[in-house]
């Protein structure tokens, strides 16, 4: 499995579908949605997002800040396979990790969901506004709450039925904090989705790898065939990874919050 998910993409860089429209200002790794550059110079600028069933989320980004401040690609392809309906998400308890501007989470409200999404404190006023920008289009609910890896998760408890995330791979001091985090929450039937952009450059690829190494000692996983996703929002070089506790491990766990 960790092999497969390295080796396909890696060399060749596919055709850029149109809604993947280039980089962001400042935003680095190469990502995704940008507006006017008048917009940006003001300080911010506006993702929409379509939606199969009615107006298009309207996500605000932010020219400066770092990562979490910028709608990636990943997050896009996550958000729009969530669409697909190939997961129930209607009256579900979903929790967001690394969240960023909520894109994906935001998306699950708007299908049923009942949903926190998470990140860092500096995150929290951005996916605020966002939540308020798109609060007439949830069907379930949306909160955002601070979660930082590898600290105590007890607030967030019981496991949720769904852990979402989105481009969560490119530190390699952050692995082991979002590994620990991942088990902390996982109940025997919580799913992980994961969605990632593959890259080729740098420590991209032996980061990836590690991340999969370690998963996997815990963890079943399942990639998601491309022909799944949405049909317009795919690539060959994004993959979205079904992850479960293992049986035996998840059977213990029960046992254990039983007990």
């Amino acid at each position: 499995m960790q092999e497969l998910l390295l080796r396909e993409g890696s060399e060749h860089h596919p055709p850029r579908p149109p809604w993947r429209r280039g980089g962001a200002p400042e935003a680095g790794r190469g990502r995704a949605a940008s507006e006017p550059a008048a917009m940006a110079a003001a300080g911010g600028f506006v993702r929409e997002l379509e939606r199969r069933g009615g107006p298009a989320l309207r996500l605000e980004q932010r020219a400066a800040g770092g990562v979490g401040c910028v709608v990636w690609d990943a997050a896009l392809v996550l958000a729009k396979f969530l669409e697909t309906g190939a997961c129930p998400l209607a009256r579900r308890a979903v929790l967001e990790l690394g969240a960023g501007t909520g894109a994906v989470g935001i998306m699950a409200a708007t299908l049923g969901a009942n949903v926190t999404v998470t990140d860092l404190e500096e995150l929290q006023e951005l996916l605020l506004v966002n939540i308020e920008n798109n609060k007439h289009l949830v069907t379930g609910s949306v909160r955002a709450k601070v979660l930082k890896w590898g600290e105590d998760v007890t607030e967030f408890q019981p496991p949720p039925d769904y852990i979402l995330m989105a481009d969560c791979i490119y530190y390699e001091e952050s692995l082991e904090p979002l590994l620990k985090t991942l088990k902390d929450l996982t109940g025997p039937d919580t799913c992980v989705l994961c969605c990632y952009e593959q890259r080729t450059m740098g420590k991209n690829p032996e980061i990836e790898r590690r991340y999969f190494e370690l998963l996997q000692a815990d963890f079943e996983l399942e990639k998601i065939p491309l022909d799944k996703h949405d049909e317009e929002y795919r690539s060959a070089d994004i993959h979205i990874v079904n992850i479960h506790r293992k049986q035996a491990l998840a059977g213990a766990l029960e046992t254990t919050e039983r007990a």
